[in-house]
């Protein structure tokens, strides 16, 4: 089992004109998540499990750095349990032309697994390597887009009152389905329901629903599907997954606002 795919969403959130000053909107934060497997399937393996996540997004001089650190522990019969750990990071700039990225995780599910990779879009197409124990290249066509790129154009449509967006996006916390169809249905705007944390408390978000589909398959159905709540400011305060045979609810229970870096001009 491969829990990377939902558990870095926070990092999955069209170049347009005024990228650079759509970017100031997001807000340099810290956040921490506990991690709860619920809802569980008869065709589910699991019988429970519980984690945190460690969401970080920095705005620096060229674009943002951001990295997300995970452990979950599952609960398996005969009171067996399994752990999970993850480091993903990357950095994407500015203008929406380059991005990094790298993955170390460790899991008894699906053993270790490490990679760093870069893409960069030039006129024509998307290009780039993910180094392994080997350098693969890699080439799409340019009507993808990066995580940043995405979250930024996922906040513009709820700010303008639309209800769908369905874009191509490119996600390197998996080393070999890069491209995700994602599919969001965004809810009716109204006051958050955090009463824990003073900063965001009040604030307005959006619940929205997203679907993820492999770019190739003709399934109706989604691999996965995420719920959540985010404000303008691109914070979550809180997110379910539905992976099918279960759910994993995720609760913001520590925020810290992170300076902004001070650049020469």
């Amino acid at each position: 089992m491969s829990i990377n795919k939902y558990i870095h969403f926070l990092i999955l959130l069209s170049i347009f004109n005024t990228y650079p000053t759509l970017s100031a909107q997001l807000l340099s934060h810290k956040a921490t998540y506990t991690l709860n497997i619920q809802n569980i399937r008869d065709n589910s393996f699991l019988e429970g499990g519980k984690g945190q996540t460690f969401f970080e997004i920095l705005e620096n001089c060229n674009g943002w750095n951001i990295k997300e650190d995970y452990v979950l522990i599952y609960e398996l019969p005969n009171n067996k349990t399994s752990n999970s750990f993850s480091s993903y990071s990357t950095f994407e700039n500015f203008l929406g032309t380059k991005h990094s990225f790298e993955l170390n995780e460790k899991s008894q599910f699906s053993g270790e697994n490490s990679y760093q990779g870069f893409i960069e879009k030039n006129k024509k197409e998307i290009s780039g390597s993910i180094i392994t124990s080997s350098i693969k290249k890699l080439t799409f066509k340019k009507d993808i887009l990066f995580p940043i790129e995405h979250l930024l154009e996922l906040i513009k449509t709820a700010k303008i009152g639309e209800k769908i967006l369905t874009k191509k996006v490119f996600f390197g916390n998996e080393d070999e389905e890069f491209i995700k169809i994602v599919s969001a249905f965004i809810g009716q705007i109204r006051n958050s329901t955090l009463e824990e944390i003073e900063y965001l408390k009040g604030k307005k978000i959006w619940p929205i629903k997203v679907a993820f589909y492999k770019e190739k398959s003709k399934q109706e159905n989604p691999e996965y599907e995420i719920y959540l709540e985010i404000d303008d400011t691109g914070v979550v305060h809180s997110y379910k997954v539905d992976y099918g045979s279960f759910e994993i609810k995720a609760l913001l229970k520590k925020f810290e606002l992170l300076p902004k870096t001070i650049c020469k001009k």
